[in-house]
């Protein structure tokens, strides 16, 4: 009974794995539009999409491609910086064409340039990706693409270049810089490859095998996808700029006749656009597909309540309300005393209530320095004796003050340091208080920016209006790509 049972189980994994690694006729029947768009079950069909997904991670330590993945991570951060050179040089128009995916007319806004690093390595991920993909597909026979002879020619003469270098202990910066303009140019003939050539483009295969989640088995969804064909397309793109006009000769083209700008125009009006048969074409139009189906979709919820309402279900964990009231309850308690006995240096029962009708805010005075709670020029001076004398009353708990000069207070630098960990610690607990009690909490990134003062970048977010304090943020994730500004309103009884 005991071998019947493991015999089943075995069964049953190999059925699951099955399932979810092989494309056939029967998983076939199960079509949406979006997998009609991306024709991904027919392109996929009897192929191991777990093992085509493992040809594209990143290699293991002492794998040549290792080499392969660092030089093509720094191909891609020196596009970037080829992209800020242009807002440097005042080239702005080739950014603005840069951006657009039309022929005939510019963006409205020019290519972003300001972007993290943890984005730009992100983006770089994926053609790292590419790269390491086409290198160990070249000797093996897949179906549903071919490389051209100039394709399969370059990827041979890169092999072997770092299998070279592989076998020397060390690279000089000529070599690496050598390996990575190869890498340049071989991407270049797969931006540009078309369908008229042999089939299929391999960039267009590749998208798709990204396409598939490994570790739940299924097919991405289009909120699930579109940004890594956006990372796709942003590589596609600074690639294309710095392989016509390459940053380290860019001072001596204002000596020919063609301008920089009709010389990238040139091959941008062939590989850059969705007019051109190439697959950035394919690409941007099936993001824009992507973005429309997303806007429309509903999300999968892993949030559900007990019948009584007194319990919350979130991903298989539970929380029950009185546990959660009593965590805000004692947060509440320890950033009260945190403030009042640690910053302020005063008693806890001294704290005393504000009366938010009682405050004036002036919305429409944008001049810097000014907030809700600003009097007039000296009380800076009057709140700086005041603590001082705190520091006094309680001892100097933290040990802050060395002595006096003639210039005012000699403060001992280490207890500074501290004072200033609790400072940021309390900001994190107001952090979590505000998230926990002030309605749906927006991303880290608009919460963390959030201004109390005007400022020379602008004016604050925080306002008190009608007895209630208000936080105004003004970002939101996909600004950089709808070019829109989204304002949301948080608001709160109680500072």
């Amino acid at each position: 009974m005991d071998q019947l049972i493991r015999s089943l189980k075995v069964s049953e994994v190999d059925s699951i794995r099955a399932i979810q690694n092989k494309i056939d006729e029967s998983t076939a029947v199960v079509r949406t539009p979006w997998l009609a768009r991306t024709k991904w079950l027919e392109r996929y069909e009897g192929v191991d999409m777990r093992e085509l997904v493992k040809m594209t991670e990143k290699p293991t330590k002492g794998d040549w491609l290792e080499d392969v993945w660092s030089d093509v991570g720094e191909l891609i951060d020196d596009c970037f910086e080829g992209v800020k050179d242009l807002d440097f040089r005042c080239w702005d128009r080739i950014l603005f064409w840069l951006s657009s995916p039309n022929k005939e007319t510019t963006s409205k806004d020019p290519m972003n340039i300001y972007l993290k690093k943890a984005t730009v390595q992100k983006y770089g991920g994926y053609w790292q990706r590419f790269i390491c993909f086409c290198l160990r597909a070249m000797d093996q026979k897949i179906g549903g693409f071919r490389f051209t002879e100039t394709q399969l020619d370059y990827l041979h003469r890169i092999r072997e270049i770092y299998l070279l270098e592989g076998m020397m202990n060390e690279r000089s910066e000529g070599e690496r810089e050598e390996s990575q303009r190869k890498c340049l140019t071989l991407s270049m003939h797969f931006i540009r490859q078309t369908v008229y050539e042999v089939g299929l483009p391999v960039l267009i295969y590749f998208s798709g095998v990204l396409g598939y989640d490994k570790e739940r088995g299924i097919w991405r969804l289009p909120e699930n996808y579109t940004n890594i064909l956006a990372g796709i397309l942003w590589c596609i793109r600074v690639l294309v700029l710095e392989y016509v006009l390459p940053m380290n000769v860019r001072e001596r083209l204002s000596d020919e006749k063609v301008t920089p700008l009709e010389r990238f125009k040139e091959v941008r009006d062939k590989v850059l656009v969705e007019e051109a048969e190439c697959p950035f074409a394919t690409l941007h139009t099936l993001l824009n597909y992507g973005f429309i189906i997303a806007k429309d979709a509903v999300g999968h919820t892993g949030v559900a309540w007990s019948q009584d309402g007194n319990t919350l279900y979130i991903r298989g964990n539970e929380l029950k309300m009185m546990d959660w009231r009593e965590f805000i309850n004692d947060l509440h308690a320890r950033t009260k005393r945190k403030l009042m006995e640690e910053l302020l240096f005063s008693k806890n029962d001294e704290f005393v209530s504000t009366n938010l009708w009682e405050i004036e805010d002036n919305q429409a005075y944008v001049h810097v320095g000014y907030y809700f709670g600003r009097r007039d020029e000296d009380e800076w001076t009057e709140i700086r004796t005041q603590m001082v004398s705190r520091i006094k009353v309680m001892e100097d708990p933290l040990g802050l003050i060395r002595g006096h000069t003639i210039d005012g207070v000699d403060f001992v630098q280490s207890a500074v340091d501290k004072y200033k960990m609790v400072d940021r610690e309390l900001r994190q607990m107001l952090y979590v208080l505000m998230m926990a009690t002030c309605g749906p909490p927006p991303r880290v990134t608009e919460m963390t920016s959030l201004k109390f003062i005007n400022s020379i970048m602008g004016p604050r977010d925080i306002f008190v209006v009608g007895g209630q304090v208000m936080f105004v943020t003004e970002y939101h994730k996909s600004q950089s790509i709808m070019k829109k500004l989204k304002v949301y309103l948080y608001e709160g009884n109680n500072i």
